[in-house]
Formats: C-alpha cells, sequence, structure tokens
C-alpha cells in the first residue's frame, strides 16, 4: 500500500468528505458512504461503508443476548494495498470528476 504524507491525507479527505452519504452498488450490494476516517485500516485514512438493505444483522450484547438489528459497516484503506491507486471499492464508487482528482492530488499535478 503506499503510504500518504500529511498533505496528500488532508486533501483527499477534503475531496472525499463531500461524498458522505452517497450511495451506489458495489459486487451486487447497495452501499453507503457513511464517514471517512482520518486514520483506518493500517493507520492510513480510510472510509466507512455502509451496507444499505432489508438484510440488517442482529447486534448482540458481550452476552449473545439479541438487542436491535443493524447494518454491518465495514472500514476499507483509501489506497489499494495492491496497486498505487485508490481502493477499488472507492474508485467504483465516487463520481469520474472526484477520482481523476484524487488521483491528480497522489500524482502530485
Amino acid at each position: 500500500m503506499e503510504k500518504l504524507n500529511s498533505e496528500q491525507t488532508g486533501r483527499l479527505i477534503d475531496l472525499l468528505c463531500p461524498l458522505v452519504g452517497l450511495r451506489g452498488e458495489v459486487d451486487g450490494k447497495v452501499v453507503e458512504l457513511v464517514d471517512i476516517l482520518d486514520e483506518g485500516p493500517g493507520g492510513q485514512p480510510g472510509i466507512a461503508l455502509m451496507e444499505a438493505g432489508v438484510d440488517r444483522s442482529i447486534q448482540t450484547n458481550q452476552y449473545g443476548d439479541p438487542l436491535s438489528r443493524h447494518s454491518r459497516v465495514r472500514t476499507l484503506p483509501v489506497m489499494s494495498e495492491v496497486e498505487p491507486d485508490l481502493h477499488p471499492v472507492l474508485r467504483a464508487l465516487i463520481p469520474e470528476d472526484v477520482l481523476r482528482r484524487c488521483r491528480e492530488e497522489l500524482s502530485g499535478d
């Protein structure tokens, strides 16, 4: 995974924050971008995606007793772990113009 400097991190977060609430389909599931994380997986910036839909799992307490239904939230790094680009899920979700601007920030243009 490509390490981002603090300047790149700040600019990427600024570009992605207005997209909180964005919904899209990724791998056949509808997801919603619910948060942009300053420090996500691996200590790098991340995103939090919530699965939208009717299949909500039952949340339990520490004893395993059911409490309520909730949507699953996943956190992913902003950067791909296998290529020097944004994470593929993020690339599939965000609008093309924002993707282009994020890539410009990463390349230093």
